[in-house]
C-alpha cells in the first residue's frame, strides 16, 4: 500500500500536491511501507530540498518535458531525480524513469 496515507499524518512544511506526490514517490522508491517513520519522511523531504536547490542553481526547462497531470509530473520528476540526480532529464532518462514508475512506455519507434 502507498506510504501516502501514513505520511499525511506527519506535518509537512508544504502540503501542495507536488510536495505530497514527490515525497510519496521517494518513500515508495526506498521501499517504505504503509507507516513511514518521521525520520524516513524527513529524509524524503531532504531529497525534495536538494531537488529544489538544484532547480534554483540551474534554472530553465528541459528541451522536452512529458505532459502529465500534476501528481504524475511530480512523481516522474522525483523518480528521475532519484535515478539520475537530474532536474532536467534527457528524453531517454524521462523514458527510463517513466518505465520504472508506470511500466513500459511504447513509442512509435518501439512498436
Amino acid at each position: 500500500m502507498s506510504a501516502v496515507i501514513a505520511f499525511t499524518e506527519i506535518p509537512l512544511p508544504d502540503q501542495s500536491p507536488f510536495t505530497m506526490a514527490f515525497v510519496r514517490t521517494v518513500l515508495e522508491h526506498r521501499g517504505v511501507g504503509y507507516r513511514p517513520s518521521e525520520a524516513e519522511v524527513r529524509a524524503a523531504l531532504e531529497v525534495l530540498r536538494r531537488y529544489d536547490a538544484q532547480c534554483l542553481d540551474n534554472p530553465g526547462e528541459c528541451a522536452w518535458v512529458p505532459r502529465l497531470d500534476e501528481d504524475s509530473d511530480a512523481s516522474l520528476r522525483a523518480k528521475a531525480f532519484i535515478m539520475f540526480q537530474a532536474t532536467k532529464p534527457t528524453p531517454a532518462q524521462w523514458h527510463k524513469a517513466h518505465s520504472a514508475l508506470f511500466g513500459p512506455l511504447l513509442c512509435e519507434s518501439c512498436g
